[in-house]
């Protein structure tokens, strides 16, 4: 707000006020690590804690930023002479290495939490037929032999766009398109969904898991509703029943799932068990979760909740 970034403690107590030259924020954050960026802009931050741990002003435009749990930063860069340019910071905000996209662009990254692998989803409109691929990028060779850095490529099946990648498990990528979900390493590909026209919400960023969801026919002309976790280390799922109503949105983080039904909100963990069932006399607007908190957005105020 006005050029601040501003931290509140779990019981409103303002803890910080760090000066930023923000007006439309991409924001992404992993542990202890957040990295701000300006939407279509130039200027990027690493914050932690109290502190902006490092600065930078990037030549072309921020169109996505990315950060892991050990403050490893990956942004996409468009409005060069590239298609796209993908830059990788380490987390003292040392520059890695540049990939530059002649003629696919970048729609996401994402850093394994060991540091070892760069994934980025890459997409071709050239043809008559869009295809998209994955790249998994191994950041030390990208530092010494750049040429020979890319050591898997994943093609999607013909017309689909991908639109997301989270890492699990050190080096799976686990990539989403419009139609399936695949898991891609460093060594081999497998599908491990296929979304149907049930399906209303997917996200795979929960920790280890899928969350789904998905409609039920339960007579002629009704439905009743559901949130699957679909594990990714045994292809199990838990079911969370949410009898008629439907979610007017999902947000996932780490083993949290917060449905909000408008003026109700429920916060599921990845075992499926409700953490919390919240009522507020006014519409809520949106939803930040924490590890043991969660905020609640209005259109003119932030109330933070225990979970």
């Amino acid at each position: 707000s006005k050029n601040k970034f501003l931290e509140y403690t779990s019981d409103g107590n303002m803890q910080a006020s760090l000066d930023v030259n923000i007006s439309v924020p991409l924001i992404d954050s992993d542990g202890s690590y957040l990295v701000l960026a300006e939407k279509e802009g130039k200027r990027i931050y690493l914050i932690s804690g109290n502190n902006i741990i490092w600065q930078n002003s990037v030549e072309g435009n921020i169109s996505k930023v990315s950060v892991n749990k050990n403050g490893y930063v990956s942004i996409i860069i468009t409005n060069t002479t590239y298609k796209s340019v993908v830059v990788v910071y380490k987390t003292d905000g040392t520059e890695l290495f540049r990939r530059y996209l002649a003629s696919n662009y970048a729609l996401c990254t994402n850093i394994s939490d060991n540091n070892k692998y760069l994934a980025i989803g890459e997409i071709d409109y050239s043809g008559t037929i869009i295809n998209s691929y994955v790249n998994i990028i191994s950041i030390q060779l990208a530092q010494t032999d750049p040429n020979n850095s890319i050591i898997n490529t994943y093609q999607s099946e013909s017309g689909e766009i991908i639109t997301n990648i989270n890492y699990y498990d050190k080096d799976s990528a686990i990539c989403m398109f419009n139609s399936y979900i695949q898991k891609v390493t460093a060594t081999d590909n497998s599908k491990i969904y296929d979304i149907n026209n049930n399906d209303l919400f997917i996200d795979i960023n929960l920790e280890n898991n899928i969350a789904i969801v998905r409609k039920q026919s339960s007579g002629i002309f009704s439905y009743e509703y559901e949130l699957a976790i679909k594990s990714l280390n045994n292809g199990n799922e838990t079911l969370y029943i949410l009898d008629k109503e439907i979610p007017k949105s999902v947000m996932v983080q780490q083993n949290l799932i917060a449905l909000c039904f408008g003026n109700e909100l429920k916060i599921v963990n990845s075992n499926g068990w409700l953490l919390k069932n919240y009522t507020s006399s006014k519409e809520i607007k949106s939803v930040v979760l924490g590890n043991s908190i969660a905020g609640i957005v209005y259109k003119n105020r932030i109330e933070i909740i225990d979970l």
